[in-house]
């Protein structure tokens, strides 16, 4: 049973391990960035997550406070929060949520393509 609080309607991004809802296809900013686990995309807005405390982290694009961020159900790791960044060129992220494309899936598989097979990384974090 799925006892997450918010519900998303439309092509909908959701957590691969509980598969509560986490962010509305229109929330993304860029589908070009790269989590610890491999690709991921940078969202605006996401729903049922929690974020952890922010801690400084070097990144590819420079030392940035994040917060990671779990799902709200199932406690499966997700990405992370920019909460600070210390560059001006990066100030656009602040405030934005990466989530690694491991962790969550699209619900209902919309726009599935066929010929691809689904890949479930077992880099996610799974259940604590």
């Amino acid at each position: 049973m799925k006892t997450y609080s918010t519900y998303l309607r439309g092509k909908v991004y959701s957590c691969v391990q509980c598969r509560s809802n986490l962010a509305k296809q229109e929330e993304i900013i860029s589908k070009r960035y790269e989590g610890t686990s491999g690709p991921a995309y940078l969202f605006n807005n996401v729903v049922n997550v929690k974020c952890l405390e922010p801690k400084l982290a070097v990144l590819w694009s420079g030392h940035h406070s994040v917060s990671a961020i779990e799902c709200k159900v199932c406690e499966t790791g997700l990405g992370w929060k920019y909460v600070k960044v210390s560059s001006p060129s990066q100030k656009h992220k602040e405030g934005k949520y990466l989530l690694e494309n491991a962790c969550m899936e699209k619900e209902n598989r919309w726009e599935l393509i066929l010929d691809k097979p689904l890949k479930r990384a077992p880099t996610c974090s799974g259940n604590k």
